[in-house]
């Protein structure tokens, strides 16, 4: 058996999305590494062709047992964009300030936003993160 990780656009507009990523623990599998969840070459509408520069505006997040990072797919790997530790029901808007934005062109990025996991070993470890990008 493997990890559930199920992604799902739940708004794509002409200037943001809104993804819902549920992860779920098989007791067997472990921690998640750079797993992509969001490839704006293929996730939005209308599809970019060029290594897009994503920002990341709202997160809303609920993890039980584990932590997760979250990072822009860079040639340098282990840059964290943001860390989201277990808590139940966390908003962070970043629109303030322009939001978190992805700087990877300079370090040859892909575009694509990634998490990691920290601690989904076992089987009740699961959650639920929401971004706005």
């Amino acid at each position: 058996m493997a990890n559930t990780i199920s992604i799902t656009k739940l708004l794509d507009g002409a200037r943001f999305a809104v993804f819902h990523i549920y992860i779920k623990s098989d007791g067997a599998t472990g921690d998640l590494a750079d797993h992509v969840v969001i490839d704006p070459a293929a996730d939005l509408n209308p599809l970019l062709n060029a290594v897009p520069s994503l920002t990341i505006d709202e997160i809303w997040y609920d993890l039980s047992g584990f932590d997760a990072r979250l990072e822009f797919d860079y040639l340098v790997d282990d840059t964290a964009v943001w860390t989201l530790y277990g808590g139940n029901g966390v908003h962070m808007d970043f629109t303030p300030f322009g939001g978190l934005k992805d700087r990877s062109q300079v370090l040859d990025g892909t575009g694509k936003l990634m998490i990691t996991t920290n601690g989904l070993l076992s089987a009740g470890d699961n959650g639920t993160i929401i971004v706005k990008v």
